[in-house]
């Protein structure tokens, strides 16, 4: 938890996810633009970056499904980013945190918990190795 909060990242709170859902909508793809547009720029200057991209769910459910289905949203995110933008998967890594880190803390069906977020996880990972 200390190393997750000294990383700062962006929520993208832009692209929905429906309740026990983990794809990315055709209509939800454009709203990644801005994020794609911006990691395309940073990689093509600094080609050895990672990211790290966080799955998260409201508080409905077991633990066990929340943490699949946090995974299989930070997944379903990089297949975006990899798929309509030029960023390489090795560059991306995933985690899932189901629902540990609630951006509104409540046990109901919330949509705010049911996001991703992005950080710059060189930091940590350190620098992809050619």
């Amino acid at each position: 938890p200390t190393l997750r909060e000294a990383l700062p990242r962006i929520e993208i709170d832009t692209v929905h996810f429906g309740f026990n859902e983990a794809f990315v909508r055709a209509e939800e793809v454009a709203n990644l633009d801005r994020l794609g547009e911006i990691m395309e720029r940073i990689l093509g200057k600094h080609p050895r970056e990672i990211f790290l991209i966080e799955g998260h769910t409201d508080a409905v459910g077991s633990d066990a499904s929340n943490q699949a289905l946090s995974r299989q949203r930070a997944a379903a995110i990089k297949k975006a980013l990899t798929t309509y933008y030029v960023i390489p998967a090795e560059n991306l890594k995933t985690v899932g945190y189901g629902e540990r880190y609630l951006k509104i803390p409540t046990a109901e069906a919330e949509q705010e918990n049911r996001r991703v977020s992005v950080s710059r996880g060189t930091a940590v990972f350190g620098e992809l190795e050619e």
